[in-house]
């Protein structure tokens, strides 16, 4: 007769990169809101370049997005992990963290290159606060689409041990 092992616990299960990413789109869609108007506030219209710009913005808000992105849903999943018997490494929170920075550089970079861009290409000096606001929502949103999964794929690639002997 065939002995059954016990089933493993499945984690994370089909869907589990979907909501996550989900809900760290919908924060940082949120984020982004609440830092523009608290670096810019409601003006008619918001400066494009220079410092302090709109142009620039993209350098501290692409900065914490990737990193708020990367950290937060993969420390959410170690710990998810260490609940459901898979340990995670005392050193997985320092390389949690080394892979994070590195993400937020990574996305500032991102962010100097698209302000660049917007004050150099853009032929005018100032843009409307409801389109400059809404593209800074979506492109919060979007950068948050982009790193939230490869942050997560990269944090449960790690390996962990489990409670079954191997």
């Amino acid at each position: 007769m065939n002995a059954v092992a016990a089933p493993r616990p499945v984690f994370p299960d089909a869907g589990y990169l979907y909501r996550e990413t989900a809900i760290s789109v919908a924060i940082n869609a949120v984020l982004s809101l609440i830092f523009f108007l608290l670096v810019f506030g409601t003006p008619a219209s918001v400066r494009v370049a220079g410092a302090g710009g709109y142009g620039m913005d993209f350098v501290p808000q692409s900065l914490m997005i990737a990193l708020m992105a990367s950290l937060v849903p993969g420390a959410i999943a170690a710990a998810k992990l260490r609940r459901a018997g898979l340990a995670a490494a005392a050193e997985a929170r320092a390389a949690l963290l080394r892979r994070s920075l590195a993400t937020a550089l990574l996305g500032a970079g991102v962010g100097a290159a698209i302000g660049w861009l917007f004050a150099l290409l853009l032929p005018v000096a100032a843009i409307p606060l409801m389109p400059a606001l809404f593209a800074k929502i979506l492109y919060g949103a979007l950068l948050a689409a982009i790193v939230t999964p490869i942050g997560l794929r990269r944090a449960l690639r790690r390996p962990y041990r489990t409670k079954e002997p191997r």
